[in-house]
This record gives C-alpha cells, sequence and structure tokens, in this order.
C-alpha cells in the first residue's frame, strides 16, 4: 500500500488558543491542540477532564426513577426480602447482573439471577424467564434491557410481580408500566448524561439503595458495602459496550480500570491469566480486545449462564477451570465468524452490492451469534452502515452496526412497519424480519440513510489532529498523553501525521501485522500496523499517519506508534 486509504483530515489551526490552554495548564503544546480539537477549552472543563475523579460524578438521585426504585429495594433489604436480577448475555448486562447480585448478596439479601439463552430466546425480556424468577422472588430488577418490553413487564404485573426497570437503550414510544423506570435517556436538565451504559446504571441504583440505607441507619447495625469494590465491573462492562468515553463514562472508566487491574475478584483474576494480562497495566484496549471477548463468547455460542458464574465465583480454582472453557468458546467464535465473513463477501459479489450505500445481507442458518461481531467488521472495513440476518424457515433474525454519521436505531425505526421486534441505539442494533421482507428493509434503510446523511457513501476520514516530527514525541509528551486516557468513542486517541520519515526495517508479526522502524533527523522509534502484513516489505520515505500509544514489553511500558495509513513522501 502506497497511496492514503483514507481522507486525511486536519482540524483547524488555532496556536493562540493553544497557546492560551498550554499555558494555563502547563501542559505541551501538542497535548493542549489535542484537548482543543477534542472541544475541550474553558478552564473548568480541562480541570475536571484532566481529573476524573469519583467526586465530579453527577448525583445518582438526578436520574428520573432512581428514588423510588432506591426506596423499594431498601425496603426489602430491610425486610430480608429475596430479589431477582434480570440481565442480558452481553458483557454489560453480564457484569450489571454481577453486580447487582453481589452488592444485595453483601447485604444479606438471597439473590436469584436470570440470563436469557440468545439462541433459543434472544434479547430483552421474556416470560419464560419472568416465570422462572417468580419461583424466587416477587421483585425483580432488570438490568440492560426491558425498556421496550412492555407487554412483558405487563403480563409480570399481572401475575403479581413487581419490576423495576434499569436500562440504558433508546426510549420507545411507550414505557413499560413497571414499579420505575430508570434509564438516563430519560433524564433531560435533571440528569444531563444519557450515554451510561447498563451496567454504570445498575452502580447508580446501588449507590441510591446504599444512600436509602444509611439514611434510615440500617448501617448501624450491618456494614456498609464500598462501591468502589464494584468499578472492576463496570469499567469492564461500559468498555465493551463501545459507550462514548466521556462525562461520566470517562470517570468510570478511568477509575475502575485501576480497579480491574488490582482486582483480587477470583473470576477477573482467570480471566486476566487466560488472557495473559496477569501482574500488567490493564488499558482500555485491552478490556475490550482480550477480556470482553472470552465473557462474549459465552453468550454468543448461547451459554451465557457460564459467563455469569465466573463472574460471581468466590474459588479461584473453580473461576480457572470455567475461564479456560471461555477461552475456548471464543476460539470456536472465532471460527465461526470467519465462515459467515467468508459467505457475507461472497454475497456482496453475487448481488453486486458494492456501491450500495448499506448492506442487508442474509444467509440460511447462520449462527446469529457472531452476526453482530461480522457486521462490525465489514462496517469498518467498507465503511457504511451492514445489517447481516441468519434466515431460518421463512424468519430472519438480525444484528446490524453503523458507521459514524448514521444513527441507526433511527434507521430501524423508520423501517418499524416491517420489523416484528427491534432495539438498540446509534450504533448497534437488533431486530426481527421476514425473509419476504429483506429486500424491503434493504431500501428502506437505504432510504433513511439518504434522509439522514445524503445520497452519497460516506467516504472514510482520518482526523488529524497536528502535524509532528517524531522528535516531538518525547518523555514530556507521552506523560501528559497517558492524563488523556482512556481513549474511545468520543474521546478517539490522538492522530498524528509526520512528513519525510524514513521506514528503515519492517517485518511480519504474529502472522497478520507488520512491524517497522521509522526514523527522521536521528530520532528512532519503532511502530506497529495491525492486519498489514500483506505491505510487507515496506521501505523508503513515507509521509505517515499514526497514534501515539505505550505496549507493555518485558516488564515494561514503552512508547511505540500504531500505524493507521500512509503514503510515499
Amino acid at each position: 500500500m502506497l497511496r492514503r486509504r483514507k481522507r486525511w483530515q486536519a482540524y483547524p489551526d488555532r496556536p493562540e488558543l493553544v497557546g492560551d490552554i498550554s499555558a494555563r495548564h502547563g501542559l505541551p503544546s501538542l497535548v493542549a491542540r489535542i484537548l482543543l480539537n477534542r472541544g475541550i477549552y474553558e478552564s473548568e472543563d480541562i480541570l475536571a477532564f484532566l481529573d476524573p475523579s469519583l467526586e465530579r460524578l453527577y448525583p445518582p438521585f438526578r436520574l428520573a426513577d432512581l428514588e423510588p426504585a432506591a426506596q423499594r429495594l431498601g425496603r426489602a433489604v430491610i425486610k430480608g426480602e429475596p430479589i431477582a436480577i434480570y440481565g442480558d448475555y452481553d458483557v454489560d448486562g453480564l457484569t450489571a447482573t454481577s453486580l447487582m447480585s453481589n452488592f444485595f448478596r453483601e447485604l444479606g439479601i438471597n439473590c436469584t439471577t436470570y440470563i436469557p439463552n440468545r439462541l433459543k430466546e434472544g434479547y430483552g425480556l421474556k416470560i419464560k424467564g419472568l416465570r422462572e424468577l417468580s419461583n424466587h422472588a416477587r421483585l425483580v430488577v432488570t438490568v440492560d434491557c426491558g425498556i421496550s418490553d412492555v407487554r412483558e413487564v405487563a403480563w409480570a404485573k399481572a401475575q403479581g410481580l413487581e419490576v423495576i426497570v434499569t436500562d440504558h437503550h433508546e426510549l420507545p414510544p411507550e414505557l413499560p408500566p413497571a414499579l420505575a423506570v430508570v434509564n438516563p435517556k430519560r433524564g433531560g436538565e435533571d440528569y444531563p448524561f444519557a450515554d451510561l451504559a447498563g451496567v454504570g446504571v445498575a452502580l447508580l441504583l446501588a449507590s441510591g439503595v446504599r444512600a436509602n440505607l444509611r439514611e434510615s441507619g440500617w448501617f448501624k447495625r450491618h456494614p456498609e458495602p464500598n462501591l468502589r469494590f464494584y468499578l472492576d465491573l463496570v469499567a469492564l462492562g461500559t468498555a465493551a459496550d463501545v459507550a462514548p468515553m466521556v462525562g461520566e463514562n470517562r470517570i468510570l472508566v478511568r477509575q475502575g480500570l485501576k480497579v480491574l487491574e488490582e482486582s483480587r475478584r477470583p473470576g477477573l483474576v482467570a480471566l486476566k491469566e487466560v488472557a495473559g494480562l496477569e501482574g500488567k497495566p490493564i488499558s482500555y484496549r485491552d478490556a475490550v480486545f482480550r477480556l470482553a471477548p472470552r465473557l462474549n463468547a459465552a453468550g454468543r455460542l448461547g451459554q451465557a449462564r457460564g459467563a455469569l458464574e465466573l463472574l460471581l465465583s468466590r474459588d479461584l480454582a473453580q473461576a480457572r477451570i470455567q475461564a479456560r472453557h471461555l477461552s475456548d468458546l471464543n476460539r470456536q467464535r472465532q471460527s465461526l465468524e470467519e465462515k459467515v465473513m467468508r459467505q457475507a463477501l461472497d454475497l456482496v459479489g453475487q448481488q453486486d452490492l458494492g456501491d450500495r450505500r448499506v448492506w442487508v445481507l442474509a444467509g440460511e442458518g447462520w449462527h446469529p451469534g457472531v452476526l453482530g461481531i461480522v457486521a462490525a467488521r465489514l462496517a469498518e472495513a467498507c465503511h457504511r452502515p451492514v445489517a447481516l440476518v441468519s434466515l431460518e424457515e421463512g424468519r430472519g433474525r438480525g444484528s446490524a452496526r453503523s458507521v459514524e454519521g448514521f444513527h441507526l436505531f433511527r434507521g430501524l425505526a423508520a423501517c418499524r412497519e416491517i420489523l416484528s421486534r427491534f432495539g438498540g441505539h446509534q450504533a448497534a442494533a437488533g431486530f426481527e424480519v421476514q425473509a419476504a421482507d429483506l429486500e424491503a428493509l434493504q431500501e428502506g434503510l437505504e432510504q433513511a440513510f439518504d434522509q439522514q446523511v445524503g445520497p452519497e457513501p460516506l467516504k472514510p476520514t482520518l482526523k488529524v489532529d497536528a502535524k509532528v516530527l517524531l522528535e516531538d514525541l518525547d518523555a514530556h509528551f507521552y506523560q501528559h498523553l497517558e492524563r488523556l486516557r482512556p481513549f474511545g468513542p468520543g474521546n478517539p486517541e490522538p492522530v498524528l501525521a509526520c512528513a519525510g520519515v524514513e521506514c528503515l526495517t519492517s517485518r511480519i508479526v504474529g502472522e497478520r501485522h507488520l512491524k517497522v522502524q521509522l526514523a527522521q533527523n536521528g530520532c528512532l522509534m519503532e511502530a506497529i500496523a495491525f492486519d498489514m502484513a500483506a505491505a510487507h516489505p515496506l521501505g523508503g520515505s513515507l509521509e505517515v499517519a499514526f497514534s501515539p500509544r505505550f505496549s507493555f514489553f518485558q516488564g515494561r511500558l514503552r512508547p511505540e506508534l500504531q500505524l493507521l495509513d500512509w503514503t510515499r513522501a
């Protein structure tokens, strides 16, 4: 590859503002420029960003319905009533279920959990699960699900069950008739941060219950839970759900990664061991790409209960057995994923979809557990929204992923007449559709795309924060760069461009990746280009775009560049 794969788009050059931020806060000008590019200029906002402490979180009772939910659960704790938790099979749902279950058990409450089988039951509340929980408790708390399940909550209410819904997905036209519906998207001015993950909502509910019990004087006779202990689960679930790394989420993940790194929770200790992370610093990237996939694999293959048991485990020896099993499931998931990927790409060619702005692809018997991850890979590689559908006896279960610029949930909402069920958010969603309506879904999503984006396909763009020299990336820069982490959606890793760089060597590592040595004016730096082994051998004078990062090697962190794009100088 000797030409740019993406269009490089530079942020405006605003040297006076950069100099002002740098002087006010003692920051390298390059770090000040990155902050400015993220829309962070006011001193108060910069201080909050550089110091994402737990004290900066909004009070939980600003969340709509959290107070009645906390009061009811507080009464249940005081009276010793059993509580049931209805969760979801992805990492966000599993960590939220684990958090709630452990929290109430720490308070001495008998707590029963239910995770639906992804392959047999699908997403959301199911009457089968509610009926099973009704045998153990009359008070049910949903986590990471329930906001769209009006019929199921009404059924539970008719059976004498009290239901508290906690969720973070988009609000439907009608809210379920629950005792309380806690969702940050109901917040408005009272709770101005709408993008919490499900596990973040669960943490705030636990905080509300603890505050209620504290006010009642219950903790004068009982030990009070330390909610910091649960931040490892919050960080893992929030990162895995690709929630925006801004505001409350950034605080929770920044603090939670520290807890995750030192966590002695048996399930997470075992999970870190099988992922090769025990005793190492844990980054956002580690949580997303090394820990979360092993938990997600269980849910994708219909064995999410085993992943929950790992998170709830109190025995390290048993947890290690469970963690190894999850790693085996992850390898099976990868094999299924590659099979569906090949077949989906074949369909693109057979149906001549290359120029379509949205892809709707369907296959008979495709494993529904890997559709989302394959759709995400295709959407990223081909830069367009992708919906994959597994067909069986004329019915289809689908999973879709989007790209920046197209709100997927709104797109599906525009097709609601042909969808028997759908839910999700801006970037990811699931749905059910009849095979006969697939072409109509394709047309409907393309019409929604035209309305949101326009008639032209989205072009992949690389937003470049600044042009630099390699010598600018010194220890002082890296020290302050760490204060901007964790990077993720909403707070992307900085992208820098450098011209006149000599590529001295290149080699293939891990079969798929390219490792190179770059030089400029006597400064040498290592760089890695993921999934770009085909570009070997690479050499000569280049203009490169990269993200500065750390790699962990031989027991220590060292600066490294992640090569994103390049062209001949």
